[in-house]
């Protein structure tokens, strides 16, 4: 599905990857955990294209993509921000930011693309959620709580299904409702659709509870990983944990 092979990477003097290897199969919901700084986010960019590596290999779907332009592959990469405001243009509707992704590699205005703005988007998608988007389908974005942004960004995501999804701390700006909506959202239409996800996040429960593999990432290398034993342990055994009874304890 997706294989990254000895890829290296280099900022000036700082080595982010050297040789550095995976692979993401069909079914997989892949957590990626890890201090700053450990390649996280430079993963997902090299994943995205936003990023080519000083060497390495990047094949998806059994295609070399290493050298192919960010804006070639976007259409084969979903990809979700911990900004509930880079996901949707926050000046147009909902309506209309759903409408420009139907409409995304084709010959046509946003008018038109609101003529065309197939109701099924709608029964299949916004109503199940009960989060009361149908009824703000004409109301602009920035009026949108950040957990219904956030939803509507994910939506955008996945409105032409992509091969490969990237959640980068989706989370991270949600209460814990909103989270749980989104998530249990992204979860189930992946499965349904055998879509893989890698997820980046500090939170140790979503690494125990959520998915079927854990990286723990460490100076631009897979330093540890799990499996579904995950679940059993745990959450401080996988990453730094926030202490929380040092900090119940009383200072002088």
């Amino acid at each position: 599905m997706l294989k990254i092979i000895n890829i290296s990477k280099k900022f000036g003097l700082l080595e982010v990857f050297k040789n550095f290897s995976c692979e993401v199969q069909k079914d997989d919901f892949i957590i990626i955990m890890g201090p700053n700084g450990a390649g996280k986010s430079t993963l997902f960019e090299t994943i995205t294209g936003r990023i080519r590596p000083d060497q390495g290999t990047v094949v998806l779907n059994a295609l070399d993509m290493t050298n192919v332009h960010e804006r070639e592959r976007a259409h084969l990469i979903g990809r979700l921000h911990q900004n509930t405001y880079l996901g949707s243009c926050s000046n147009l509707t909902l309506r209309e930011n759903l409408a420009m992704v139907h409409l995304k590699n084709r010959r046509a205005g946003l008018g038109r693309g609101i003529k065309l703005f197939p109701e099924e988007i709608v029964e299949n998608l916004l109503r199940p959620l009960n989060l009361n988007l149908e009824k703000l389908l004409d109301a602009p974005m920035a009026v949108l709580s950040g957990g219904q942004r956030q939803i509507v960004a994910f939506i955008m995501a996945i409105l032409k299904p992509p091969k490969i999804l990237l959640l980068d701390e989706p989370t991270a700006a949600l209460d814990p409702a909103s989270s749980t909506t989104l998530l249990s959202f992204a979860k189930n239409y992946a499965h349904q659709h055998r879509i893989p996800i890698l997820l980046i996040t500090h939170d140790p429960l979503i690494a125990k509870y959520l998915g079927n593999r854990l990286w723990i990432l460490q100076n631009g290398h897979i330093e540890r990983e799990f499996g579904p034993e995950k679940m059993t342990m745990n959450p401080e055994e996988f990453f730094h944990a926030i202490d929380y009874i040092k900090l119940s304890e009383h200072s002088d």
